[in-house]
């Protein structure tokens, strides 16, 4: 089940809004990268952090 509560994934939308505003493609490439990082070291990639970093890009790409 989708949960987008929490610190968190407010700062993956907010860290994923702000690099979209430089540039989407670079957006996408840091929030993609950081569920890697986490699964290759141990940790546990997390669906809910990809959906939290999507909806920052979609929000700062919509303000063009």
């Amino acid at each position: 089940m989708l949960d987008l509560s929490g610190a968190d994934k407010f700062l993956h939308l907010i860290v994923s809004f702000f690099l979209a505003l430089v540039d989407p493609g670079l957006a996408v490439l840091a929030g993609l990268g950081k569920e890697i990082f986490d699964a290759l070291s141990g940790g546990m990639a997390d669906l809910d952090d990809l959906v939290a970093d999507a909806l920052g890009i979609l929000l700062a790409t919509s303000l063009f």
